[in-house]
């Protein structure tokens, strides 16, 4: 393609059919928005190629779910084939890169440690890396702030820890239900008590974690084990609660201010343990931090794969 920008930004599916990942692409979406790029968003449908113009960058995932069907052949694709587009592709099958211009695609996926066994990987940040040969770039989602957006800490004296999003297990034994069990006991022992929320809308998801006396980011074994790294935190941070998890990646990123703890009991003790100035100082210093990793930043690093800029509105 003979350009050297991006005309517009386009996010592809889960505009009406609900997955978890259609909260990535809604914030993907608000926030290309507020940067002032062209932006439109298009549900995974036939009728949606008439859409697509020349100069596109097109960011789209493969999630399967009860309203999404998995696709195992290239027909089953709504996504156009263009030469005259770009496509930032999250799980999307061999079967449909294969019929695209390596030139103008790129992968995105998750940190997670495994990835640090990558040959030739370049390292971007703390937890930001990129593969030229696979041409796939390995970032966490981060917040859904921007920046000069984020809330001013808060010290609570609530007895509630509101816990936003799922508690659940599947076959092979990847969900969070053991280790909410155990966060659930230590809030018991210090009179505090757990409340689970879902399916509500952003300002209410702020709203209730600014309103916990804690907001712990905790995560089940296997997660832990790969260090995945949970948008809860960077969101609880940014909302201006303390951020504490049980992702030991998170110090590389935190430094100094990572809440330390070999258990939820323990991380928990510490944070409940601080004082009031100690607890927004701390606070204040992860925000500065994680300023670093907010959906600008993503599309930052998206567009240093293609070496591209985009024009504003």
């Amino acid at each position: 393609m003979e350009t050297d920008k991006i005309k517009r930004i386009v996010i592809w599916g889960l505009k009406k059919k609900y997955h978890t990942h259609r909260h990535i692409h809604q914030t993907f979406y608000k926030n290309a928005k507020k940067l002032g790029y062209p932006t439109l968003w298009l549900e995974d449908e036939r009728k949606s190629q008439k859409y697509i113009q020349a100069g596109d960058l097109i960011i789209t995932a493969d999630p399967v779910g009860k309203m999404i069907p998995e696709k195992f052949t290239f027909e089953e694709y709504n996504l156009p084939v263009r030469a005259d587009v770009f496509y930032c592709l999250h799980n999307i099958k061999d079967i449909f890169k294969q019929k695209l211009n390596r030139d103008n695609y790129m992968n995105l996926q998750i940190y997670e440690d495994t990835i640090l066994n990558v040959e030739n990987i370049e390292k971007w940040g703390p937890v930001t890396y990129f593969n030229r040969e696979r041409k796939t770039l390995y970032q966490p989602w981060g917040t859904d702030l921007l920046p000069e957006e984020f809330k001013t800490p808060v010290y609570n004296k609530s007895c509630f820890v509101f816990w936003i999003g799922s508690v659940w297990n599947d076959a092979l034994n990847r969900g969070n239900i053991e280790e909410i069990r155990e966060l659930k006991e230590v809030l018991k022992k210090h009179k505090l008590r757990f409340i689970k929320l879902r399916f509500i809308p952003d300002f209410l998801n702020t709203f209730f974690v600014r309103l916990s006396k804690i907001a712990p980011a905790v995560a089940g074994k296997f997660q832990v084990k790969v260090n995945y790294l949970p948008c809860r935190m960077f969101k609880n941070i940014s909302y201006g609660q303390l951020g504490i998890t049980n992702i030991r990646r998170f110090k590389d990123i935190l430094g100094e201010s990572f809440i330390e703890g070999n258990t939820i009991n323990e991380i928990v003790d510490n944070a409940l343990s601080l004082s009031k100035e100690e607890y927004l100082n701390i606070t204040k210093a992860q925000q500065e931090i994680i300023k670093s990793y907010t959906y600008k930043n993503a599309l930052n690093n998206i567009l240093r794969v293609f070496d591209m800029q985009i024009d504003k509105l």
